[in-house]
């Protein structure tokens, strides 16, 4: 679209193996006209840009403006680092480039935005190189929606902000037992037991912060780490299916056609034919 150019988005799940390691932690930059945000799900280390050191928490949201030399540093392996990078580039937007150069907007960063932005960050990645014009359409208003809410926050005082990301005790709960779940079954009756409510009030929580019902999320959750899988690993689809805990890589398939609106294979080869930083050969020596 006019205006916004996606140029990569990245999802790592649980950053450990050594190829890995080695490509997300190398200290490096973007062209002038190049942005990057970060977004931490979980894990512990450092993100470095230039001369500065921050501790990743969880939950936290960082830019990193053109020629800014940046990298994500592990920290203890047995709480490895998942987060999200989106790469992109901006034309004809001068207003808010103009906003995001500024002091006030760069150093609004890091920001704590908790659960915000999962799900769009996830639709984010799955539709930016999607072969359906409109859904790439929609992942490039999506980003430009975000820069310009950020742009809107980076004012208010940094309390303020994260009063206003803070979402309900029980959901905050809930997505923890989820991503300590994310590879086996739980149901959602369990979840609302151990976050005591009941499975409606749950159900109403998160249709109303996230739009999709407890279930939903988890199933995304679930799809999204095997995605992550598919194009961080060689691992075979039948593989990911049994460490996703499907027995029968039909059903893995199956479910998450739905979730990508195409096939492990076919979402695993159009990565990898979009992507423009040639990451599998620096990472997997090309995809399995």
């Amino acid at each position: 679209m006019a205006g916004m150019e996606i140029l990569d988005v990245v999802f790592v799940y649980q950053l450990k193996t050594p190829e890995l390691v080695r490509w997300h932690s190398r200290s490096h930059s973007h062209n002038p006209d190049e942005h990057e945000l970060h977004y931490f799900i979980g894990g512990t280390g450092h993100f470095r840009k230039d001369r500065d050191r921050y501790v990743i928490e969880p939950g936290s949201l960082y830019y990193s403006p053109p020629l800014e030399h940046h990298s994500v540093r592990p920290g203890d392996f047995r709480r490895p680092i998942s987060y999200y990078a989106v790469l992109f580039r901006l034309e004809g937007e001068a207003e808010l480039l103009g906003t995001m150069g500024t002091g006030g907007f760069i150093g609004s960063f890091p920001r704590s935005v908790g659960s915000r932005y999962r799900v769009l960050f996830e639709d984010l990645k799955n539709w930016y190189t999607h072969a359906n014009p409109a859904r790439r359409r929609s992942a490039g208003h999506m980003l430009l929606s975000l820069l310009w809410e950020l742009a809107a926050e980076s004012g208010v005082s940094g309390a303020d902000r994260a009063r206003s990301g803070q979402y309900n005790v029980h959901i905050s709960r809930a997505i923890g037992i989820f991503e300590r779940h994310v590879t086996e079954r739980i149901t959602i009756g369990e979840v609302a037991a151990m976050c005591e409510v009941t499975q409606a009030h749950l159900t109403r929580l998160f249709t109303k912060h996230f739009g999709v019902s407890p279930l939903q999320y988890y199933q995304r959750l679930r799809m999204d780490v095997a995605a992550s899988l598919l194009l961080n690993t060689n691992r075979s689809i039948k593989e990911i299916s049994f460490d996703m805990g499907y027995s029968n890589p039909f059903h893995f398939s199956r479910s998450f056609s739905r979730y990508a609106d195409m096939s492990p294979r076919v979402y695993r080869e159009q990565y990898f034919r979009a992507n423009p930083t040639q990451y599998e050969s620096k990472v997997l020596g090309g995809p399995g």
